[in-house]
């Protein structure tokens, strides 16, 4: 048997619900400090990525697959008080590797 590491993820910063992901499902791993749409500015840049919607337990951070069918890609907030230390320091290492800040 494998492990699998898993990251706790949100759809908001602020947000409650929270779900458990394998941290192989995320990618594109950025910083972004505009919410987009009608959501007023976040309060600072916060590290995102996305995630395909069938990699989520079944409603999973109120997504129900209302906008046609499956998958989606969602993104989803990473915040370092949700995970390890060391965990969220390498997922943050992504966004340089990529050319983020």
């Amino acid at each position: 048997m494998s492990y699998q590491e898993t990251v706790t993820v949100r759809r908001r910063w602020n947000g409650s619900d929270v779900a458990q992901i394998p941290t192989e499902a995320l990618w594109d791993f950025h910083f972004r400090n505009d919410a987009g749409g009608v959501c007023r500015a976040l309060p600072r840049a916060f590290l995102y990525a996305h995630v395909w919607c069938d990699k989520l337990p079944s409603g999973a951070l109120g997504h129900f697959c209302r906008e046609g069918p499956p998958p989606h890609d969602l993104l989803v907030c990473i915040l370092p008080n949700d995970n390890a230390t060391p965990l969220y320091e390498r997922l943050r290492a992504k966004t340089r590797a990529a050319g983020s800040t």
